[in-house]
Formats: C-alpha cells, structure tokens, sequence
C-alpha cells in the first residue's frame, strides 16, 4: 500500500496503536519510582529515534528527493521530536514545557489531519507516524513521571513558539515555504488550516489559536479540585 488517506481504515489503526503504546508507557511510569536520570530504556529510544532523525534528513538533504520547501526539519513536529528524544536521554527541565504544550497543544492536529499521502510500504509513512507517537507518547510519560506544568512553564513554550515564528516566518515570505503552516501556501492536503481564513490575515488567528490552546493546557493542573485529584492518583 504506496497511499495514504485520513479518515481511513489505515489511519484508524494508527492511532490505535499510538494509543496503546502511549497507554503501556504511562502505566509503566506510574509503577515505578522517579529518578533523577534517565533510565537504560528511556535512553536507548531516545537515540533510537535520533538517530533515524538525523538519518533521514541527511538523507533528505543530500539525495535527489531535496525539496527545500518540504525536506528541511524546520516543521514545528519535526523539532518538537527531536526535543521529545533529548528529554528522554537529559531530563533537562527546559524541555519539559515544549514537549508537553507544543507536543498535545499543536502537534495533536497532525494526528488528526496528517499531511502524509505515502502509505505503510513507504518509509515516509513511517517516519511520519513514529515522530508524531513519540512526541505524544513522551509528553504523557512526562506527566506520568510526575511533571505538573504551571504558568511559568507557559511563558517559555509561548517564548519559544515565538522564537520560531521569527525564524520560520522570514523564511517562508522570502522563499514561499509553509514551515510551522504560517506561510502564505497551504498544505497539500486538507487541514485545520484550510478554515483560518486567507494569508496574511490567518497569521493573527493562528498566533491567539496556539497561545489559548497552550493556555487551556495548564487549567487541569490549577484547577483546585482537578489538581487535587491528579495529585492523589500519583
């Protein structure tokens, strides 16, 4: 199978699967103690994965298959992934907030509305669905673990998305990509995008779109009696 469609049958037992896995991961997590460092197995998929990362973009880069607009590791999945492996490997904080705001907060879209049209007997498929389970999958292990983000852990998310965007952004006027879905193109396959209306106007909702699904992310954790109930099931 070379394609790839939403809604399909193929995208229903992907999701399946990214459930469980998740599921497994997290009750893994609660059963034991936390650590300060990272274990053997944490360490070993997180350079599993970076390794496949870096692997596949070079590849990418240097191969017949370059396309500026659509090859280089500039997505906002594609860092978010790479942040979800070190946190696996470091533990360091300051990754915490991006896997876990950037990872459920704007990544989940692609769960539901992939750009992808290659199917499982492409490596594409692959890579696609495996960078999108991870980040997924890490960021519930992370709260598994114990990480309980806060207001703070907002404002860096919320500053690093705006690092990117000043990056990205400039990028994509001068050449006329679509990285971080902020340029004036559009995915070639129907997405949340498509609804925000046309470019440059969509910036402006985009922009209030990913600060108030961030901030609706750290709600169940101050919420008194949410909190209260999250805390007493660790």
């Amino acid at each position: 199978m070379e394609s790839f469609r939403a809604l399909s049958a193929t995208h229903a037992a992907v999701l399946a699967a990214i459930a469980l896995l998740t599921l497994l991961a997290v009750r893994a997590a609660r059963r034991r103690a936390a650590a300060p460092h990272a274990r053997a197995g944490e360490r070993l998929v997180g350079w599993a994965y970076l390794a496949a990362w870096v692997t596949t973009y070079l590849f990418l880069f240097f191969s017949s298959l370059h396309e500026p607009a659509k090859t280089l590791p500039l997505q906002l999945c594609h860092l978010t992934a790479a942040a979800a492996a070190l946190l696996l490997i470091t533990r360091w904080p300051m990754l915490r907030p991006i896997v876990y705001f950037w990872g459920l907060g704007l990544c989940t879209q692609a769960l539901v509305t992939p750009a992808l049209s290659e199917g499982p007997a492409l490596y594409p498929f692959w890579f696609f669905w495996s960078t999108h389970g991870l980040i997924v999958g890490v960021a519930c292990y992370d709260l598994a673990l114990g990480y309980r983000p806060g207001w703070r852990d907002y404002g860096v998310a919320c500053a690093a998305a705006a690092a990117y965007l000043a990056v990205v952004l400039p990028l994509d006027i001068a050449f006329g990509w679509n990285y971080g879905f902020v340029g004036p193109d559009k995915p070639e396959v129907r997405t949340l995008v498509d609804a925000l209306g046309p470019w440059p106007q969509r910036l402006a909702v985009i922009v209030v779109l990913v600060a108030a699904v961030m901030a609706l992310l750290v709600v169940p954790w101050k919420a008194p009696g949410i909190a209260r109930r999250l805390r007493c099931s660790r």
